[in-house]
């Protein structure tokens, strides 16, 4: 493999312990992760358009039609992405611009079914509304929102959604329904619903970045929260941020780091980890520690584990030291993932990718059906690019047509809530804005015909359109 092709470190390249020079190469960062056209420039100013223009010029002079070849393919992308002068023209850029562009460095999936990654535990909620234990409920709903980290090294960027776009999912043992929306494009804003017969889950999502050079820091902006049927108490949670190292020198590697809480808002109880950085060599990588407290500060259960991994318990002193020979619960292990995946995507991703276990045709607007992301996933680059052009302009025109008619898009399946409660903790409205699942798909759906027995031919990458009729 060529140095140029070394750009899989990049993109794609294996999760790697950090040297001491490499960790000397990272530079902090902020965005967002839906459609936007916006451009934040290094000198603070937003019109940015002049480089949007620039990076699409840029990225328009690769070749890399249906590249087989992995290393001729990230050749291709270092001829760009390798130049000092490139990279430094798009220093200070808001990165969902840029990397709206080049489909070289997508996944293919979009935001919205990355959103749905957390619903591969669901059983820990199940588990935590059938416990008696507050301060075990407590832990479980930790360990749930810690488990979507076991996904979280992967280095490939989703699609944006489209304004409209969404995407369900149905028919897991724990007989949960998801569904998300892309409720606002400037700024982006996605929201999610989530329910069985244990809990509900909800969120919005409107994280931030920013690019400078060698990294990019997450901030990963959003409200989320978790009803549990039984006791009816109400989780609030506080995610750690996240960094990707190395995106122009060097192994890319994520990390997360800062702190990650949890509250119960009826009892005052919380769970406060500490997700550590990583040091030189690797030093603490991946590692959290922390305690389940009651509402006065006392520590019930101590807390530990690797992010990526698993997530341990054990009782402990109220002063949070270690309890002597205390037994050690393992509430959370990480599946196994695929070998030598291309894009690092565990089993349950793939799931989202497909129409297995949905008992109905998906909306018009699922993700699934985008052509774009169907080439992508087909590796097709030509077609792929071709198709994402060809959504880009009917969303644009959908945009246009409503202005002409006097008229403002509205989601279907979120609505504002301007009287709901910012909670103790949460981002205020105008960095979160405030969405609510209105409830009306649950009951659509279940009146829908089933469908003809051929309906799952006609979804993946077929029929998408975000038009409301």
């Amino acid at each position: 493999m060529n140095w140029l092709a070394e750009v899989g470190n990049l993109l794609v390249g294996e999760p790697a312990a950090p040297s001491k020079e490499e960790q000397g190469n990272s530079i902090q960062v902020f965005a967002s992760a839906g459609a936007s056209s916006s451009v934040q420039c290094s000198d603070g100013s937003t019109d940015g358009a002049a480089l949007v223009d620039s990076a699409e010029n840029d990225l328009a002079s690769l070749n890399l039609g249906n590249t087989d070849s992995r290393d001729g393919y990230l050749a291709e992308i270092g001829k760009v992405l390798l130049q000092p002068s490139k990279v430094s023209k798009y220093m200070g850029m808001d990165v969902t611009s840029l990397m709206s562009v080049p489909l070289f460095i997508m996944e293919p999936f979009s935001m919205l079914q990355k959103m749905a990654e957390i619903m591969e535990y669901t059983q820990l909620l199940d588990e935590a509304d059938k416990a008696d234990c507050q301060f075990e409920r407590l832990a479980l709903v930790a360990a749930f929102l810690v488990s979507p980290f076991g996904a979280a090294e992967r280095t490939w960027k989703p699609f944006n959604p489209l304004l409209g776009e969404t995407f369900e999912l149905e028919g897991l043992d724990s007989g949960v329904r998801f569904m998300a929306e892309q409720v606002c494009e400037q700024p982006p804003v996605s929201a999610a619903h989530a329910e069985n017969e244990h809990f509900t889950y909800d969120i919005v999502s409107a994280p931030a970045t920013k690019f400078q050079g060698n990294s990019l820091e997450v901030y990963p902006k959003g409200r989320t929260r978790i009803s549990l049927r039984r006791s009816n108490e109400v989780f609030s949670h506080v995610p750690p941020q996240a960094k990707v190292h190395n995106l122009v020198l060097g192994r890319t590697w994520v990390d997360s780091y800062g702190s990650f809480i949890v509250t119960n808002t009826a009892t005052g109880d919380k769970v406060h980890l500490e997700f550590k950085p990583c040091g030189w060599f690797g030093a603490g990588q991946h590692e959290f520690e922390g305690h389940v407290m009651d509402a006065e500060g006392n520590a019930k259960y101590a807390m530990s584990g690797k992010w990526n991994s698993y997530v341990d318990m054990a009782p402990c002193n109220p002063d949070g030291s270690a309890i002597p020979d205390a037994p050690v619960r393992r509430l959370w292990t990480c599946a196994e993932k695929p070998e030598e995946d291309h894009y690092g995507c565990t089993h349950f991703a793939w799931h989202l990718n497909s129409t297995q276990y949905l008992s109905k045709a998906p909306l018009a607007s699922d993700s699934r059906r985008r052509a774009d992301r169907q080439a992508l996933q087909e590796r097709k680059m030509t077609e792929a690019a071709a198709e994402k052009a060809a959504l880009d302009a009917q969303q644009q025109q959908q945009h246009k047509e409503l202005e002409q008619r006097g008229e403002q898009w509205q989601a279907r399946w979120f609505e504002p809530a301007p009287d709901m409660q910012i909670l103790d903790g949460e981002e205020p409205a105008d960095v979160v804005p405030l969405w609510r699942w209105n409830g009306k798909y649950s009951s659509m759906r279940d009146s829908m015909p089933a469908g003809s027995d051929g309906w799952p031919d006609s979804v993946m990458g077929k029929g998408f359109t975000t038009i409301q009729h």
